[in-house]
């Protein structure tokens, strides 16, 4: 996880009585009652972290909005400027942590991610579904002021292979609820 959702998502799990493992990324909340946090700094670690503990999950959910690429090489002190020559950066790809753990070995029974997009948000989610090989996808439209990162609220579309479900605008909270309340659905099936 990587913000509030994350936090909203993994609360409500716990609230559900499920034994819930957060790996998240530096954030300044204070993570949700009974729920185990490992906190990691790099997408890297986070995946790593990912593959370890999603062994022994029945449910992973992938809220992370983990940036693509990351630079090349760090630098470990201040990069000084050289008289108007231009800085070059190699980016390279991080990696696809929800497609790691959709195509682990040791995948859990479900395994749920999220499509945040600005255009052709249902296409571009049910081709993301179905080419990471995920059992459901969580699809929000983020060019919407009302449900943009960081926002309070949140509206967003369930897309397993079988059906489609929008949820309407509502506190991220009770987004969070709806959503463990499908994914539960969906286990008991």
């Amino acid at each position: 996880s990587s913000g509030k959702m994350g936090f909203a998502l993994a609360g409500a799990c716990a609230e559900a009585g499920a034994q819930v493992e957060l790996i998240c990324g530096p954030v300044h909340m204070d993570p949700p009652d009974r729920v185990t946090v490992h906190p990691v700094t790099s997408a890297t670690e986070m995946c790593e972290q990912a593959l370890v503990l999603c062994a022994g999950a029945d449910v992973f959910i992938g809220a992370a909005a983990v940036a693509d690429y990351r630079p090349e090489s760090a630098s470990a002190e201040k990069i000084k400027k050289a008289d108007g020559t231009p800085l070059i950066l190699t980016l390279v790809e991080n990696p696809d942590i929800i497609a790691c753990v959709a195509q682990s070995s040791s995948r859990p029974s479900m395994v749920v991610g999220f499509a945040a997009e600005t255009a052709s948000l249902m296409d571009h989610a049910r081709e993301k579904r179905q080419r990471k090989g995920l059992d459901m996808i969580i699809a929000n439209d983020v060019s919407d002021p009302d449900t943009t990162f960081g926002s309070e609220q949140n509206a967003v579309h369930l897309i397993t292979e079988t059906q489609e479900h929008s949820l309407p605008l509502a506190s991220k909270r009770v987004i969070a609820e709806q959503i463990v309340a499908a994914v539960a659905a969906s286990l008991d099936r």
